[in-house]
């Protein structure tokens, strides 16, 4: 994507330069996109159904330790120990290595649909980012691209899927670069990025995917007494974000200290959420769309998103996979209405302010978490949206939901961590 110039280059092999490198990466980003739409596209929709089917067949949870050994075993064979296909990604592409595996994306389509279905609390982006992003590499090494073009293809890739995941395009094509690039953005990665979320999208959409519609914020005039709830909502929930992650991050590490044999601790995780599950009821199986939708219409109960949290570290912290972007946003969505009688503001407002704003705080992905609340919410309270996401963004400091994510441009130092080679691959 560099031009060498020098004088005896003309004008007329200086365009045709140019016409070359658009043409190649329209060519690709095409590819990209149609591909990823396919795939990823009926990847959402069979993850749906089996989240569907799971919640009128409950029985099926008492499967979920043999799927916890299935996945378990399936790791150990491909010799990957971090159970989670992002995770390894993002370790990959920071590195500029090309040498993710193309099995991975079936094999993370295998661990996130049994988790799903027999199920085990998780999402659904880890494992489809990851598929994006395995593709992208594989057409990075087919075509021999250098590191930079490389890092695009992938970046492109992660953007793809999880827009198609979460019916958000434009906010995929940010996600890729402030996922994957240390916290800076790649400029010249932004159009194949765009253009690639942006055709996976529309190819998901004709082969079945439906979005989820939401209605408009309307919070009325942004006056200082609303902006003073603003700040103390995205105070709180940038607090449950860094609770979420704090609860996430350390059950994987509980369960290493106490069962050294993979195959066992996928055993165990499956017991423990059959334990919750008897205790609890399936409201926070699966990946728990209709939850969600619930609590923007009627208020939640005070200890959902709790428990929520709970249910997800006892599966994630084993070896279930699947991402946790579904969790986040139930856990969001679950606290701000239960909060929202304490604010006097209208349900389903503070509901979705706070099904982004712990995203935004859990994921450290500001831009990312403004572009999905412009897209599923309208940018008629952008303003309310920005000072929640800033707020809860800083609040997270370095605590990041994808743990080997390395920044090299910090945030608050409040409640700071980083992370060095040696405990990367601890999760």
């Amino acid at each position: 994507m560099e031009y060498k110039i020098n004088k005896k280059n003309n004008v007329k092999i200086l365009c045709l330069q140019l016409l070359y490198t658009i043409c190649k990466w329209v060519a690709l980003s095409l590819t990209m996109g149609i591909t990823i739409g396919i795939v990823v596209g009926y990847f959402n929709i069979i993850l749906k159904a089996a989240n569907d089917y799971r919640s009128d067949y409950n029985y099926l949870i008492y499967f979920l330790p043999i799927a916890g050994v299935i996945i378990a075993y399936m790791y150990v064979k491909t010799e990957r120990n971090a159970y989670s296909g992002e995770n390894l990604l993002k370790s990959e592409v920071q590195k500029a290595a090309k040498n993710i595996p193309v099995y991975m994306m079936l094999v993370v389509f295998i661990g996130s649909l049994l988790t799903t279905f027999f199920g085990g609390s998780a999402g659904k982006e880890g494992s489809g980012v990851a598929m994006g992003g395995t593709f992208g590499d594989f057409l990075s090494r087919k075509f021999k691209l250098n590191d930079k073009e490389h890092r695009t293809l992938v970046i492109s890739g992660v953007g793809g899927a999880f827009g198609v995941l979460y019916n958000v395009p434009f906010a995929g094509a940010i996600l890729g670069m402030e996922l994957v690039l240390k916290g800076n953005f790649n400029y010249e990665s932004l159009i194949p990025a765009f253009l690639t979320s942006v055709t996976a999208n529309e190819v998901a959409q004709r082969i079945g995917n439906k979005a989820i519609e939401y209605k408009a914020l309307d919070l009325g005039t942004l006056d200082f007494i609303l902006i003073l709830k603003l700040i103390v909502l995205g105070i709180l929930f940038g607090l449950v974000g860094l609770l979420f992650n704090f609860m996430l991050d350390n059950s994987s590490k509980v369960y290493s200290y106490f069962i050294k044999n993979p195959l066992i601790k996928g055993f165990v995780g499956g017991i423990l959420t059959i334990i919750l599950f008897l205790m609890l009821g399936e409201n926070y199986n699966g990946l728990g769309q209709k939850f969600i939708s619930s609590s923007f219409e009627t208020p939640a109960s005070p200890l959902a998103f709790f428990w929520k949290i709970v249910f997800t570290a006892v599966a994630l912290g084993s070896v279930f996979q699947g991402g946790r972007g579904n969790p986040v946003f139930f856990t969001g969505a679950t606290f701000g209405s239960s909060i929202a009688g304490l604010f006097n503001l209208p349900l389903e407002n503070v509901a979705a302010l706070g099904m982004i704003g712990v995203f935004c705080s859990a994921q450290a992905l500001p831009i990312t978490s403004i572009a999905i609340a412009i897209e599923y919410f309208g940018s008629n309270e952008v303003m309310a949206i920005i000072i929640i996401m800033v707020i809860s963004y800083s609040i997270s400091g370095f605590y990041d939901i994808f743990t080997k994510r390395k920044l090299t441009k910090g945030k608050s130092t409040l409640f700071m961590r980083t992370y060095d080679d040696k405990n990367e691959n601890e999760d």
